[in-house]
């Protein structure tokens, strides 16, 4: 009898990971491709079909050195607070705007303007902003620049819950993905969405990331095989670097930094997100705006790689005082959340 086996992929900012593994949690093969994002002053997107294309190109390789039959299910994880409109068939009306992309900062405020202090502590139990990346900037700015597209608009989702749709013909998301949409029941806050017409009727209904979404459709070379609702790339850092229990905290890095703690009661500080209780954990996050995108930018600027940054950086005598930088390459968020932040030297 063949072992069960399971996939785990990681729809990130950068690049599809994805990797095989057996009921033990040991890795049995891995695939790993990565993608670029288009940048134009304050806009940044992505081809949403590419993000299809690799986990299509992840399966097969899986499926062609371990038996297809043998895989059980797929969990998907990926970058948030980046949004595809899409019509009735779960179909790209255009390009994904990236988490990073802050064109939608003056719909922000208007938005964040129309929300009182003592709202978002009943709301969120904290004062968290309605930012450029917020789902309901990114309606309010295609309403009024493309209204053609949101017209035409059927669902607006975030990539992981794209790709399910895509691979399941199922609608769905879970409610830690959709911070700053959820109350602390983990429900959407009707009062909220009706701050842009017509945005209540085009988020995902809402499940546990523990359920299944669906099962991927027949014809596919892993048809019938169950998809989990799963969550947001950060909570699944979280879970993956063994936090999972009050007074914990963690660090992940990556595209953006981000600081978090786990701990029982909500404690509201300004520019700190706090997540709704889920699985029985309250956390507290800190994302920031650029981590490895700052080495991204400067290895583009100065023709080099990571590899050889670090090296250069391994021959520095890191008692004397040196440059400080600000890495507000695109704004920042936590904790000043501010799009017009600008780095320094």
């Amino acid at each position: 009898m063949n072992a069960d086996l399971f996939i785990g992929i990681d729809v990130g900012t950068t690049s599809v990971k994805a990797g095989l593994f057996d009921i033990r949690g040991k890795e049995l093969e891995t695939y790993h491709k990565s993608y670029p994002s288009s940048y134009s002053n304050n806009m940044v997107e992505q081809d949403a079909e590419i993000w299809l294309h690799h986990i299509d190109k992840s399966i097969l390789k899986f499926c062609q050195n371990y038996d297809a039959k043998s895989i059980k299910s797929i969990g998907i994880t990926s970058q948030v607070n980046t949004h595809i409109f899409v019509d009735e068939n779960f179909n790209a009306l255009a390009p994904a705007i990236v988490w990073q992309d802050t064109r939608c900062a003056s719909q922000a405020a208007d938005l964040d303007a129309k929300i009182t202090p003592e709202q978002k502590i009943a709301w969120w139990g904290a004062p968290m902003p309605v930012d450029a990346s917020h789902c309901l900037a990114r309606m309010e700015w295609m309403a009024q620049n493309r209204p053609d597209i949101w017209k035409n608009t059927k669902y607006v989702l975030l990539p992981k819950d794209y790709c399910i749709a895509r691979l399941t013909g199922e609608l769905v998301s879970d409610p830690t993905s959709n911070i700053g949409l959820v109350d602390l029941n983990n429900y959407y806050i009707p009062a909220l969405l009706n701050l842009v017409p017509g945005a209540a009727l085009r988020l995902a209904p809402l499940k546990e990331m523990t359920e299944i979404a669906g099962f991927i459709k027949a014809g596919h070379p892993l048809g019938g095989v169950p998809i989990a609702v799963s969550t947001m790339d950060a909570w699944a850092g979280m879970f993956g670097v063994g936090v999972q229990k009050n007074n914990q905290a963690y660090y992940l890095s990556g595209t953006s930094e981000i600081l978090g703690v786990i701990f029982p009661k909500t404690n509201p500080t300004p520019g700190v997100l706090v997540f709704p209780k889920t699985q029985d954990l309250v956390v507290h996050a800190a994302p920031t705006q650029s981590g490895g995108a700052s080495i991204k930018w400067h290895c583009d600027l100065f023709d080099t790689t990571p590899q050889e940054m670090s090296a250069k950086v391994s021959d520095l005598d890191l008692s004397k005082p040196g440059p400080i930088f600000l890495p507000h390459l695109a704004g920042e968020r936590a904790p000043i959340w501010d799009p017009n932040a600008r780095g320094i030297f």
